[in-house]
């Protein structure tokens, strides 16, 4: 609200329309604007040009009077507050007084170091200078897609998400769905790097929050306020928790029965055959494989720290299938080699490409996935070059873990492990650890 020549207007609705665009109006919100207004050159007369173009809804009021004071209470304030000068402040008050600013201190201080400027430096050169426009959360709210442009707010800073659309690791859906919203907690939960930041500073800055819509993320992050402010997903419920808690002791016993099986199945095997090392590596590489594409569809399907979750496994059982390879290069090179088993020349051709594609397959998908973010987060030079790399990386990785997932796999383990069991081979056998 301002109040110009006795009259109070709502210029709510008007900012967007205004000339000088809205800085001009949230300047003077709250106060009396009429001798700036006045000196304003084209008004015909200014004093009633207010009364002949703006609607009739802005109109709020006229300027009242102000309240009558009695001259003799008036006197009896200003004698107490003189006589609080002269005594000075009482211990209690001074001690109150050093209390509230010694706590806001310590709470600026760390809000400072929780800041996103304050964690990454970085992004002050690349906002210096700029003028940001201003927007309201409702403003922001009515860009949700895709007849408007989308925008989203993360950290009070508003953002056009349209040059990212087609190129994002996530998705445009991911995008989308937040489109119109504050997504400063699901963004955080992703440890963007800081060039990743700065990218985003740098192609979709478009404004900034008023002040008055202004959230402190660190604050609501510890009240826990943040994840309904942005859209989070509601509270785990005891289901849940109760399936999380039994899930992780049912991994700590197969573990101990894994342990277990292999201290009492430790003996030597016979040289015609695989090593049991070379066997356990089998296993952890099967266990990588299933892990991944498990963690992988879980990821598709989830948001915020379920798909943060879901993507560190992905990314922890990827490692552990690479690393599995390695060391069976080193095993198989000391490994005895059991014969193969009996068959058409044509199907044993067939097996050989389809395990030739197979350590591919085991080395092409972890190293992608680690290129993509070799180049997000840690490659130095031409950004957008490095962007182009990140993205043509996760463009292989996917493609490669759909062949992977929808032609080898059920080539390899519905084709020629089957062919060989429905024979009375002993396919577990060879490869079981626990022989």
């Amino acid at each position: 609200w301002i109040a110009l020549n006795g009259t109070v207007y709502d210029l709510t609705d008007f900012l967007l329309q205004h000339p000088e665009q809205r800085n001009a109006v949230l300047a003077w919100a709250g106060r009396d604007a009429s001798k700036v207004w006045d000196k304003i050159p084209g008004r015909f007369p200014s004093s009633t040009w207010m009364g002949f173009y703006m609607r009739p809804e802005a109109h709020m009021g006229e300027v009242g009077a102000e309240p009558e004071v009695d001259p003799r209470t008036a006197e009896i304030s200003e004698l107490q507050a003189e006589l609080r000068r002269l005594r000075g402040p009482t211990e209690e008050e001074v001690a109150a007084a050093k209390a509230g600013a010694s706590q806001a201190k310590a709470a600026a201080a760390e809000a400072s170091k929780s800041s996103e400027d304050a964690r990454f430096p970085r992004l002050e050169g690349v906002r210096a200078g700029r003028q940001l426009a201003l927007f309201t959360r409702a403003e922001v709210a009515r860009h949700n897609g895709p007849a408007a442009e989308p925008y989203m707010i993360i950290h009070n800073k508003v953002y056009d998400l349209t040059p990212l659309l087609g190129s994002h690791p996530g998705g445009d859906e991911l995008l989308l769905t937040n489109a119109g919203k504050d997504a400063t907690h699901e963004f955080e939960v992703f440890e963007h790097s800081e060039k990743a930041r700065v990218r985003r500073d740098q192609d979709m800055l478009v404004g900034e929050l008023v002040p008055a819509d202004h959230m402190d993320a660190s604050a609501d992050k510890a009240s826990g306020s943040a994840g309904a402010a942005a859209g989070a997903a509601p509270k785990t419920s005891e289901l849940e928790e109760y399936l999380q808690y039994k899930l992780t002791d049912l991994c700590i016993i197969a573990a101990a029965v894994y342990a277990v099986r292999s201290w009492n199945h430790r003996k030597p095997l016979s040289q015609l055959t695989y090593s049991r090392g070379l066997r356990h590596l089998h296993l952890i590489m099967a266990a990588g494989i299933f892990g991944t594409l498990a963690s992988a569809k879980a990821a598709a399907h989830t948001e915020g720290l379920t798909k943060k979750r879901c993507l560190a496994v992905h990314k922890q059982t990827g490692l552990a299938m690479l690393g599995a390879l390695l060391l069976r290069m080193f095993f198989r090179a000391t490994s005895g080699i059991p014969p193969r088993f009996p068959g058409h020349p044509l199907v044993q051709f067939v097996e050989t490409k389809s395990l030739q594609a197979f350590y591919v397959f085991c080395a092409v998908l972890p190293l992608s996935g680690l290129a993509n973010e070799y180049f997000l987060k840690y490659a130095s030079g031409d950004d957008a070059a490095n962007d182009r790399k990140a993205q043509q990386a996760i463009t292989l990785h996917k493609r490669v873990g759909n062949a992977f997932q929808n032609v080898w796999l059920p080539f390899h383990l519905g084709y020629t492990t089957l062919y060989h069991y429905a024979r009375g081979r002993g396919v577990v056998r060879k490869v079981s650890p626990f022989i």
